[in-house]
């Protein structure tokens, strides 16, 4: 009898772990197919490119501190990789890399209806000791590089608006039916 069990266990791992589907057919005959999906969202340097500037436009737009739908006096956005933008708390004094002339136009066309913008090189000359902006109501916006996965992309961004005031999030985007958007917010991120 436990012969028996061990078999029929056997039998369903076995089938359990197989890729073939079995298809209905009308008739004695039994034919199977392997299920091939191919579901990897595409990872080329214009996707990389999209998602950042979509994500870019996301966080001014929709998923700063203040709520969606609220207008900055001007987004002064870093010509340089932000090595401190999103969730994980990376925080490092090393300047990433100057961002593309394709990737600036990439984000300055995601923030084209968000009001006035400009491409800065170092935040810090944008706010005083005390950490308060010197262009009262602005944002400085921060993207690090994208990381793809099997779900889609991930794009660390930042948004610091002045005193104790900013955001430090990953936004997720996915891939369907041949066009990027964004989700929201995944993994950690700090508020403040």
């Amino acid at each position: 009898m436990r012969r028996i069990v061990v078999l029929m266990v056997f039998a369903l791992v076995v089938a359990a772990c197989s890729d073939d589907v079995p298809v209905s057919t009308s008739g004695a005959e039994t034919t199977t197919t392997t299920a091939v999906a191919d579901s990897t969202p595409p990872t080329s340097d214009e996707d990389r490119i999209t998602v950042a500037a979509l994500a870019v436009g996301a966080l001014v737009r929709d998923f700063n501190t203040f709520g969606s739908g609220h207008r900055f006096t001007e987004v002064l956005i870093q010509s340089r990789i932000d090595p401190n933008a999103g969730g994980k708390g990376r925080f490092t004094a090393d300047p990433g890399r100057l961002l593309t002339v394709t990737e600036k136009v990439a984000i300055e066309d995601a923030l084209v209806d968000a009001g006035p913008y400009r491409w800065i090189d170092d935040p810090a000359e944008f706010r005083t000791e005390d950490l308060l902006p010197l262009i009262e109501g602005s944002a400085i916006i921060g993207v690090g590089e994208v990381v793809f996965d099997l779900d889609g992309a991930l794009v660390p961004v930042s948004l610091w608006c002045g005193g104790v005031c900013g955001i430090w999030l990953d936004l997720r985007l996915v891939y369907d039916g041949g066009d990027w958007s964004v989700v929201g917010p995944e993994g950690p991120m700090m508020i403040s």
